[in-house]
This record gives structure tokens, C-alpha cells and sequence, in this order.
């Protein structure tokens, strides 16, 4: 019977993971601590399984979604053309895509906050980005009014629709797996109003892999306002 990674190798592991997946050090620029696209792919390929490998990354890391730089990038450009003023990110966990956002949106000139309940299945002493505050993303979205929320894979079952259905949010952003899958409510993808975004599913994977990874943008009650552009 074959054994598995034996303890140095998995420490070994657990070693690379957390300083291929990190917090930007300070003054170090935003986006820096995100892999490009091209380097991410050099990873994905060279590995057996990439889910697994994937899947590992994020039990290392506390990190489910692992945007490369040019993702990033693909979402300012859309949040400019929609013109958002405003953008929520709920279920931040640690920060990793909040501590490229924070700065992005900052120069932007778009109102960001970052939130995260802390409740999640991940605990560990592992560093959390400054920018994440503790709070509940229903209560947060309230205050702020947001155009936009971004949400990286929700808890299983748990649904969208008390934020899809405020009269202030054009569009919830979730980043998780094709029709729920083990993100979310999957009677979300029945009921609500969706589509998939294509531009955003790319330059990205999250920790279940490349084939089930999917960007499904919602539409929220205030969206038909927002103007001509649509995600």
C-alpha cells in the first residue's frame, strides 16, 4: 500500500506554498505579491494533478481564489467602465486579493472595503491583511451602498440573494465554481438572474482546478441604472 508525503516533504511543501501565496511586505508594490499569469501556468502544467496541487496550495495558504496579476487588471478596467464609485469585497478571508484592491481602487478613486466574518473553515496564525476588517458582508453592503460586490468562494449553501436583492447593488461578482458546485447556494443559479463572464474567468483558478473554475457575475436590484454597459 502506498504511502503518502511523509512529514519533511509536507512541511517542505507547506514552506513553498505560503511564500508562493503572501501578503505584499511593506512599500512593496500592490500587485507584486501576485504572480503573473505566464508563471501561474508554468506551476499548473508542470504538476500531475492540478487540482490536488491546487487544492494543497489552499489548505497551506488559507487562500481559495488565486488571481494573477493581469486578473486584477481585467477587473479595474471593467469596474472603470461601469463606473463604479463604490465596491464591497465579501468573504476577503486573509486579504490576498484585498491587498492588491485596496490600492488599486484607492487610485481609481473608488470607495473599497473588505470584509470577512473570521468564521471560515481556515484558522491558523498566519497574517491577515490590514485592510480586512471583521464584519458581516449583508451589514457592510448596507452601509456602504455598493455598486459592485466581489465574493470569492461563499461557504456551501450559502446564498446571495439577500445581497443581490438591495436596491443599490447593480452586480454581485462571485468567483467560485460552475453552478454553485461547492460555492454558494446552488439554488442561486436557478432562481436569480446570471450570467458567466468569460473575461473574468481567465487569469485565475481557484483551489478545486481549472475545469470546474468559474466567474458567474449576478444581477442586483439596482443594475438596470448603472447605464448602458453591462459585465
Amino acid at each position: 500500500m502506498p504511502s503518502g508525503p511523509s512529514f519533511r516533504e509536507h512541511r517542505k511543501f507547506e514552506r513553498f506554498a505560503r511564500d508562493l501565496v503572501r501578503l505584499p511586505g511593506p512599500g512593496e508594490d500592490p500587485l507584486s505579491h501576485l504572480l503573473p499569469e505566464a508563471r501561474w501556468r508554468e506551476f499548473t502544467h508542470g504538476v500531475p494533478d492540478e487540482a490536488a496541487w491546487l487544492m494543497a496550495l489552499s489548505r497551506a495558504t488559507g487562500v481559495y481564489f488565486f488571481p494573477s496579476r493581469e486578473w486584477v487588471q481585467t477587473l479595474m478596467r471593467y469596474l472603470k467602465l461601469l463606473g463604479v464609485t463604490r465596491l464591497l469585497e465579501a468573504g476577503a478571508g486573509r486579504g490576498y486579493l484585498t491587498a492588491a484592491l485596496a490600492p488599486r481602487c484607492a487610485a481609481a478613486g473608488i470607495r473599497f472595503r473588505a470584509v470577512d466574518r473570521g468564521d471560515g473553515e481556515f484558522v491558523s496564525d498566519l497574517s491577515v491583511f490590514a485592510g480586512v476588517e471583521r464584519a458581516d458582508a449583508l451589514t457592510a453592503a448596507r452601509e456602504l451602498r455598493p455598486e459592485v460586490v466581489l465574493y470569492a468562494w461563499p461557504p456551501p449553501g450559502q446564498s446571495v440573494t439577500p445581497l443581490c436583492q438591495t436596491d443599490f447593488l447593480h452586480y454581485l461578482i462571485l468567483i467560485g465554481e460552475a453552478g454553485g458546485g461547492s460555492t454558494g447556494a446552488r439554488e442561486d443559479w436557478e432562481t436569480l438572474p446570471h450570467k458567466v463572464s468569460p473575461a473574468l474567468s481567465r487569469h485565475g483558478r481557484g483551489r478545486t482546478g481549472a475545469l470546474s473554475h468559474r466567474v458567474t457575475v449576478f444581477y442586483g436590484g439596482g443594475h438596470t441604472s448603472l447605464g448602458r454597459h453591462r459585465l
